[in-house]
């Protein structure tokens, strides 16, 4: 990993280190760089699909502090769905590793349950 700070956490250096842990967490999506990094060999894979959608501002507002993660079969049946606020838009998607081929299906199913908080919504960029 890069250490980039001193003890006050202000030095920008990008120091290489080595640190021993029991577990590691590549949350950094379907091209994980952690994942080749460790050579963790063949995986399985989330399909994603993500809509990106500017709100009426009033719904923005709700978003100003909060993310929202859904569960439940009719968003995905083994992964989860997501509104997560952006600078000026939310994107709202869905991902699954068991059914790829109904993710649209799924991501209907985040829109059905997030109807009220973007209803008014104009989809920006489909991911």
């Amino acid at each position: 990993y890069n250490d980039f700070g001193d003890e006050c956490g202000k030095a920008r250096k990008g120091v290489k280190a080595s640190l021993e842990v029991d577990v590691v967490i590549g949350a950094d999506g379907a091209n994980s760089r952690v994942a080749k990094d460790i050579d963790a060999g063949d995986y399985e894979y989330a399909i994603a699909f993500q809509e990106r959608m500017k709100i009426p501002e009033d719904k923005m507002e709700y978003y100003k502090d909060r993310a929202e993660m859904y569960v439940g079969e009719d968003v995905s049946p083994d992964f989860y769905a997501w509104v997560f606020p952006k600078c000026d838009h939310v994107a709202v998607g869905t991902g699954t590793v068991k059914d790829k081929k109904q993710v649209s299906k799924y991501q209907q199913g985040i829109r059905e349950r997030a109807a009220a908080r973007i209803e008014g919504g104009e989809i920006l960029r489909v991911e």
